[in-house]
């Protein structure tokens, strides 16, 4: 099989890129002029310059392609306008649907996000894949829900059609190595803390998948012919709650769990200004806290993976005391590899194609 796989430079779709190498597939990596393809060059992936928001550019990616993984998009929750947000993962998307059937590609697999159930994966019960939508209004911190929202239905659209079979799965909060993000935030929080700090009293459910987890739940998802049209959450079976993943961190980092606590309205009054400092400096990248952070830290995530398990008969195979275990040893590997550095602040940056 010959795949195309577009977010190939960032943190997932890398991983998904690794495991179809693995499994013997021929691999296609769609990647900006001025994305960093270092990783990516390790691989036996060819890599093909080009833009989703540049449908000429799309042909050469698709060209000969039986299935295409689309993993790319602008993940910065809370941060960035909305073109940016629309540009690549509603245009880009339509821009790929339409390059993939016009070549004749067999299968498209939407990679999405769980946050787009909104309001309704915040219960006591957990969400499944027949929850309605409620993201609320379009504004900054909900620009990235919207846009994998839009994204997922695009993609949904085009499988009704009978243009060609898709796919939808929603990964939810991912960690692993080579996350700049989630895992990269925790693991410098703790870190750079003599002691582990809480946020007042959040201590929200989180729907914590490791990587590798994530990547087994989509080639099922892009294998199995009863997938076509279906939607699958990926979250994980047990619960989950922030400060077991903060707390399994410390441990993996050799960091005592002594623990204080601090008023949540302060936590946000410090992210708001670090919003602040950032735009008046005009910096790219979100700062370390924003207040959709800490808004998603207060009220988590509660998603239901059970039709992922059924269906297609994935169980996740790495709790969260191994997953930390992993990171820590990937960042220590790292410094290794560049000069005992590989603790140093990673850069954030988004995950388009």
């Amino acid at each position: 099989m010959k795949a195309l796989v577009t977010g190939g430079t960032g943190f997932l779709g890398s991983h998904i890129v690794e495991r179809l190498l693995e499994q013997g597939h021929e691999v296609v990596a769609l990647a900006r002029e001025s994305s960093n393809t270092g990783h990516l060059k390790t691989t036996d992936a060819k890599i093909i310059l080009g833009a989703l928001e540049d449908y000429e550019s799309l042909g050469a990616a698709v060209n000969g392609v039986d299935m295409v993984f689309h993993a790319a998009a602008r993940v910065m929750p809370g941060w960035g306008s909305w073109k940016d947000f629309e540009d690549t993962a509603v245009k880009g998307t339509d821009n790929l649907l339409r390059a993939s059937v016009e070549a004749g590609v067999k299968r498209f697999i939407y990679v999405s996000s769980g946050t787009v159930l909104g309001k309704n994966s915040l219960g006591e019960t957990p969400a499944d894949e027949t929850a309605d939508y409620d993201l609320g209004p379009l504004c900054y911190h909900t620009f990235y829900d919207w846009s994998k929202l839009m994204g997922e239905q695009l993609a949904l659209e085009y499988h009704g059609k009978g243009l060609i079979e898709v796919a939808v799965v929603r990964p939810c909060m991912i960690y692993g190595p080579r996350c700049r993000l989630l895992t990269d935030r925790v693991f410098r929080y703790v870190k750079m803390l003599p002691i582990v700090i809480w946020p007042g009293k959040a201590n929200a459910r989180t729907a914590l998948v490791y990587v590798t987890d994530v990547v087994d739940c989509i080639l099922l998802a892009a294998m199995d012919p009863k997938a076509a049209g279906q939607i699958y959450n990926i979250a994980p079976p047990e619960e989950i709650r922030f400060r077991d993943f903060i707390g399994a961190m410390a441990r993996a980092y050799g960091r005592p769990e002594l623990r204080m606590t601090v008023p949540l309205l302060v936590v946000y009054l410090y992210g708001a200004l670090t919003e602040l400092w950032a735009k008046l400096v005009r910096a790219k990248a979100p700062p370390f806290l924003t207040r959709a952070d800490v808004r998603f830290l207060e009220e988590g995530m509660n998603i239901d993976c059970s039709k992922a398990m059924k269906e297609l008969g994935w169980k996740p195979q790495v709790s969260i005391e191994e997953g930390t275990r992993l990171y820590i040893e990937w960042r220590r590997s790292q410094g290794s590899r560049n000069g005992g550095n590989g603790e140093r602040r990673q850069t954030v940056a988004d995950e388009r194609s």
